[in-house]
């Protein structure tokens, strides 16, 4: 896991180094091409959401509304980005989750890539040294096919084992209002899944870039189990939640189908009701 912030950024070389900006606007490629020509970011290149971060339905490695794409996707990605430089570097701003989806996608299938956070205005000013050009993306996708990496993603039933051990935690990140079952925008049910505690993503920001020094307290507590799952609609913004433990050292994955893929099986339980972290320790001491 690379991780730098805007005083590491000035070590790299701006002739080797490709910037990759992951900024978009979710389920929503019009407004994203709207966000990229309003506040552009010279000497990058820009990742659309679909393909490259979430493929089409049916054609990923779950049923949840943003399915992992398979790794020849990925593969053929990094290819292009790493054409003639030696690192790339992905960033995003304003609260947003594509930078660790993206970064969460290269570690799933072994690649390695370097996550900025840090300071909008340094990497803009810094960006201004950069020599690299930037890269035109290929829309076919012949790379060879990459196993992803079981250690860090979580199937639908995996989940439903996991469940069952009182040393495993289960993290949702979604609004507390979908947690709870007050109703959801965006998937025809509401509530979560068993055991899942709330740890919203919104808490892990800090004037909209992810904070490695966030939740301590919970860090605390959430370190006491033997391995942990991070969840949410999804399994686009629950990706933050995974690079801030994983720097940590928690041993944690993503659930990658995220509760919209649980309720596509009648059969999984739904709850509405409130676990708090603390009730869960309790559990296992």
């Amino acid at each position: 896991m690379t991780i730098i912030n805007e005083h590491s950024l000035l070590e790299l070389d701006p002739s080797n180094t490709r910037f990759v900006d992951a900024r978009n606007v979710f389920m929503n490629a019009q407004k994203t091409e709207e966000l990229i020509n309003r506040e552009p970011f010279t000497n990058t290149t820009h990742v659309p959401e679909t393909p490259y971060m979430v493929s089409a339905a049916g054609n990923g490695h779950n049923k949840g509304r943003s399915p992992v794409p398979y790794g020849k996707v990925i593969h053929t990605l990094y290819n292009d980005l790493m054409k003639d430089v030696d690192t790339i570097v992905i960033f995003s701003f304003d609260s947003s989750f594509h930078h660790t989806r993206l970064y969460y996608l290269f570690e799933l299938y072994g690649l390695e890539s370097t996550l900025y956070i840090g300071s909008k205005d340094v990497l803009q000013s810094f960006l201004k040294t950069v020599t690299t050009l930037p890269v035109k993306l290929s829309s076919e996708f012949n790379a060879r096919e990459l196993e992803l990496n079981s250690t860090i993603y979580m199937t639908m039933d995996e989940v439903k084992e996991a469940i069952k051990n009182k040393k495993h935690l289960l993290i949702d990140v979604r609004d507390y209002k979908r947690y709870i079952g007050s109703g959801d925008a965006l998937d025809l049910k509401s509530g979560h899944i068993p055991t899942a505690v709330n740890i919203p993503n919104a808490s892990l920001y800090v004037d909209g870039n992810l904070s490695l020094d966030s939740i301590p307290d919970q860090l605390e507590l959430i370190k006491k189990f033997d391995f942990v799952t991070v969840s949410c609609g999804s399994g686009m913004s629950a990706t933050p939640m995974f690079v801030f433990l994983k720097y940590h050292n928690v041993p944690v994955k993503l659930y990658g189908g995220s509760f919209s893929e649980w309720i596509t099986d009648d059969q999984n339980e739904i709850e509405t009701s409130v676990n708090t972290l603390e009730s869960r320790v309790d559990r296992i001491e």
